[in-house]
């Protein structure tokens, strides 16, 4: 936005009584993550300390982050701060300067101007994902250094950083300090005590000395893939204040892994450009939504997880868990393996879905569905539920419009609607037709596709009638066998435009 074009700004300089007054650079509060002022003293000076405004002065800092303007496109964010210098003999005490960065603060909406003390956000780095290595400059550890850090102190945000340095890391430093959690984890923590010790010495970027428990945090940040976020939930999910947490606690995630369904669905509901600093953005203004989770239950009932993106099985759960062997292609790697499962070796996949309509329960798109009662794998269903038996080709469970950056998988699920979206593929689909399904997988166009089938439900129980796939839930892949899961509206806040 230009604001020499708002009528805001137009009407300003109407007013303006002194003509003799030029308005010499101007900025769309909008665009603003942070504004401070600094008060540097001549401290060679004997009476710098005495209070005398011409031994001090003070500078002004606001950053800005406008949209680079070209027509017809969604334009990245790019920096363009500012940095002023005052003349101390205009303003003894500095009173005024302060009142003009509180009001830049307020016309910004920035999340700290309510707020008295700053932010407190946990980064947790996954410096493996995506494929390219520690040293790749679109992994999680170049991205902090040279995006993530400078904007989190610009905006005033302060921070921890954890580097991951093992699977299940992420998971287990959300239960470090929590007592009932810790005795129920307590082999698998002891376990890695010393490795811990000596990761801390090893990474300059690790600022988290894991010392803090996380309710003392207002916010986590992800850096990764979806993965790193999965394990993160899990963490909370096994807490015994894990409805305390959710409640208090803000997330955040940067698109540091191979696929980034969620990122790109956050960017995507609040009309934003795919991009790091556009992450960012988000975060340090501070502003939330809310965004529906799912608690899903294992048919033995021993375990349960908690999901923020999508549950697959057959075809769609075969590309994702088998070309793990392709990681090194990158997101090529789903493309690759999506022609060899789908297409040229075809595999038949029996299972049985039951349901929940939304109608069914009161329940709906307003996201205040109330409880439902699940029933057991195997016993009768309750009334309002209805099964399907049958091959399927693919099955799908979609909580957010975008399986991976380039996947509009779901393109009418909303961040917050208290919906499972169930995407159905039958196996009498033919090989073109299944061909023009997946081709259309990045435009979104595949759900108008005739062998498409999409069913809306709250909550659902799937039962693979043949051992022949895998359980994948946000990506990662669970015991075999029944599952189950609900909706939870509005489960978590997330940052977003």
């Amino acid at each position: 936005t230009n604001i020499e074009d708002e009528p805001t700004y137009q009407s300003y300089l109407a007013t303006m009584k002194d003509e003799n007054r030029v308005v010499l650079d101007s900025f769309h509060p909008d665009d603003v993550t942070g504004a401070n002022l600094s008060l540097e003293y001549n401290i060679n000076n004997p009476n710098t300390f005495l209070g005398m405004a011409n031994y001090a002065f003070a500078k002004f800092g606001i950053y800005s982050y406008p949209k680079q303007s070209k027509k017809g496109k969604c334009n990245k964010r790019k920096a363009n701060h500012r940095h002023y210098a005052l003349d101390s003999r205009c303003c003894e005490d500095f009173a005024d300067a302060r009142s003009i960065i509180q009001s830049i603060r307020k016309l910004a909406k920035l999340c700290n101007v309510q707020n008295k003390s700053p932010l407190k956000c946990l980064v947790v780095l996954n410096p493996f994902s995506g494929g390219g290595g520690e040293s790749s400059k679109t992994g999680a550890k170049y991205v902090y250094s040279n995006i993530v850090k400078p904007m989190l102190e610009e905006a005033g945000v302060e921070h921890d950083a954890l580097v991951t340095q093992r699977a299940g890391h992420a998971r287990e430093r959300m239960l470090l300090l929590d007592e009932a959690a810790r005795k129920s984890n307590e082999n698998e923590l002891q376990k890695n005590e010393n490795d811990d010790e000596a990761e801390k010495q090893s990474t300059s970027i690790n600022t988290d000395m894991e010392i803090k428990d996380i309710s003392q945090y207002d916010a986590i940040v992800a850096m990764g893939g979806d993965g790193i976020l999965f394990e993160i939930f899990q963490g909370i999910h096994a807490r015994s204040d894990e409805e305390t947490i959710l409640s208090k606690m803000k997330f955040g995630i940067i698109a540091c892994g191979t696929c980034n369904g969620l990122v790109k669905s956050i960017l995507h509901w609040s009309g934003c450009e795919y991009d790091h600093v556009e992450s960012l953005f988000q975060i340090c203004k501070g502003h939330t939504s809310t965004l529906d989770l799912a608690t899903y239950t294992t048919a033995s009932n021993s375990k349960s997880y908690v999901s923020f993106l999508s549950y697959t099985w057959a075809l769609i759960a075969d590309v994702d868990y088998e070309s793990e062997c392709l990681r090194w292609l990158g997101s090529l790697r789903i493309d690759a393996w999506a022609v060899y499962r789908g297409i040229l070796n075809q595999k038949r996949y029996p299972g049985k879905f039951s349901y929940l309509p939304p109608s069914g329960n009161g329940g709906g798109t307003n996201g205040t569905t109330t409880e439902v009662v699940m029933p057991k794998v195997g016993k009768p269903l309750p009334e309002g539920w209805i099964s399907i038996e049958d091959d399927f080709m693919v099955f799908w469970v979609c909580n957010t419009s975008h399986a991976s950056y380039d996947v509009f998988s779901c393109p009418m699920a909303k961040m917050n609607d208290g919906l499972f979206h169930v995407l159905i593929v039958r196996s009498s689909c033919s090989r073109l037709r299944l061909a023009e399904i997946l081709l259309k997988l990045e435009s979104g166009k595949h759900i108008d596709c005739k062998a498409m089938e999409v069913i809306d439900c709250i909550a659902y129980q799937f039962e693979p009638l043949s051992d022949v796939s895998y359980n994948v839930l946000d990506g990662e892949l669970l015991e075999d066998g029944p599952i189950q899961a609900r909706i939870m509206p509005r489960g978590a806040q997330f940052f977003s435009g």
